[in-house]
């Protein structure tokens, strides 16, 4: 595979090359594509899921949370600790 990198990324790589902590640009942008991958997966799952809740408020399945409620049922059974009472 033949990828052509913008020359201010370019300079980057191989700045990074030169100092020693890889032996080539290959292995640089290779360990750069092994640590993006996953996170884009990521990035991916979160607007499926994201788009998901979006369709259930557009039918109707999701109510108002009283989160003001919500907090002081939490305190009356938890300690500042999280430890319940």
């Amino acid at each position: 595979m033949s990828v052509e990198i913008p020359s201010d990324l370019q300079m980057a790589i191989e700045a990074v090359v030169a100092s020693g902590v890889y032996a080539n640009e290959q292995e640089h942008v290779s360990d750069i594509l092994r640590a993006v991958v996953p996170a884009l997966g990521q990035y991916h799952q979160l607007r499926r899921d994201v788009q998901a809740s979006l369709d259930e408020v557009q039918q109707g399945k999701v109510r108002n949370a009283d989160f003001d409620a919500i907090r002081q049922q939490l305190c009356k059974e938890y300690d500042e600790a999280g430890n319940q009472k």
